[in-house]
């Protein structure tokens, strides 16, 4: 059996093994989901025909620690449930161009959106500290933020930087643990929650490192920052099969924060920069439009 995701997974998957009083828990919760999250323990109680305590011992199978808990628990789930159901009803099956419009409409809202919240004494200062770093820690999780900090990584080494990325939370604190006073910490997040990537900012912080994060204004990433570009792309309304937009706000930052540190490093960017293109053309010849490794 799969293990259920959320409470009402949880509870459609105990609910035929359970007593005859907890099963009338159980279906009572699920046949109204949303005014079972509105009512009192003892007018559910009453409506469902047990005793409060049988309610009790119903809500603490289901890993809850109290009734309160329960409804709160149920409430974020059936919203976050009605949020996918409406989407399915929205997506434009086998629809090309319209799905192209929309992530084309979708891409340029986001870019226009953290061009406009871009920081350029926050980006200079940035900048500055990566170009002069004695190693640089590009790190996030998840979906985007965890590539976006390979992609930093990927940006970065050709300028001769001593650059690392990390995905993985464990290596993040042990990577912020043997940080020395002048490195940089490079941190995506969208949410600026994750916990390894709060650890790890303190962590480097309280080594000396300089800490840049790139996260939501306000958020406990934010509050851990050395330097914060903040970024804040509104998420479009939710469907599945669209990826999360705040993506191409992050690729913003990267390009203008690598972009800087290049020229900020110059002659040497320059000279490593030819070296490179040296070795590639031996591997295919020469094209005028050729890019550096990407």
């Amino acid at each position: 059996m799969n293990r259920p995701t959320n409470l009402i997974e949880s509870i459609e998957q105990i609910a035929p093994s359970l007593k005859k009083a907890e099963r009338r828990v159980a279906e009572m919760a699920l046949q109204d989901i949303e005014g079972t999250t509105r009512i009192s323990i003892k007018a559910f109680a009453a409506q469902a025909e047990v005793s409060e305590p049988t309610v009790m011992r119903f809500v603490r199978r289901v890993g809850c620690n109290g009734f309160s808990d329960f409804k709160l628990r149920l409430a974020q789930d059936f919203a976050v449930g009605r949020m996918y159901i409406e989407a399915e009803r929205k997506v434009h099956s086998g629809d090309a161009e319209t799905t192209a419009q929309r992530v084309y409409q979708s891409a340029t809202d986001a870019l226009a959106t953290a061009f406009a919240g871009l920081d350029e004494r926050a980006l200079t200062n940035a900048a500055n500290a990566i170009a002069k770093a004695g190693k640089v820690v590009c790190i996030g999780v998840g979906g985007s933020s965890a590539i976006m900090a390979q992609e930093m990584e990927n940006r970065l080494f050709r300028f001769g930087l001593s650059v690392t990325a990390s995905a993985d939370p464990y290596k993040q604190r042990m990577l912020a643990a043997i940080a020395d006073k002048g490195d940089a910490f490079l941190i995506f997040s969208v949410t600026g929650k994750p916990r390894s990537l709060l650890d790890a900012a303190e962590i480097a912080t309280g080594r000396g490192a300089t800490v840049i994060a790139i996260t939501q204004p306000q958020s406990p990433l934010s509050g851990h920052a050395s330097i914060l570009l903040p970024l804040a792309v509104p998420g479009d309304e939710v469907h599945f099969n669209f990826p999360n937009r705040t993506r191409y706000g992050q690729l913003l930052v990267i390009d203008c924060l690598s972009a800087l540190v290049g020229a900020l490093r110059q002659p040497l960017s320059a000279r490593k920069l030819h070296r490179i293109r040296t070795v590639l053309l031996a591997l295919h010849g020469h094209t005028e439009a050729q890019p550096i490794g990407d």
